[in-house]
C-alpha cells in the first residue's frame, strides 16, 4: 500500500492504482468501457486478470512494476520507470 513517507511516492501511487483497477475479475468491463474486444477462453467465459507489484508477484528485480496473470495461462510484466522527478513538493490528500 501507499506508504506517504516513501521516496519513491508517485511510483507507488501509480503501482496502487493499477494494480486495483486491474485486479480481478474486471478485465471484462474494463475493455467493454474501454470499446474493446473481449478475450474469451474456449468455452465461453471471459478471460480473467491478476495483477501483482513486482515484489508481490516474487519477480527477482530493483524495477517497480506490475506482474498481470491472465487465467488463459499468458503472463505480462509492466514496469514503471522514472523519466522525471516532481519539481516541486507534493502532498496527499485523503
Amino acid at each position: 500500500m501507499h506508504d506517504p513517507d516513501d521516496d519513491y511516492g508517485h511510483e507507488q501511487l501509480l503501482l496502487d492504482l493499477v494494480t486495483a483497477l486491474l485486479d480481478g475479475d474486471a478485465l471484462e468491463q474494463l475493455c467493454t468501457d474501454a470499446g474493446l474486444p473481449v478475450l474469451i477462453e474456449r468455452d465461453g467465459t471471459p478471460i480473467t486478470l491478476t495483477a501483482h507489484t513486482y515484489r508481490d508477484a516474487g519477480v527477482l528485480t530493483l524495477d517497480r512494476g506490475i506482474y498481470l496473470e491472465l487465467s488463459d495461462g499468458s503472463a505480462f510484466g509492466l514496469t514503471l520507470t522514472v523519466s522525471r522527478r516532481p519539481a516541486i513538493d507534493v502532498d496527499l490528500r485523503h
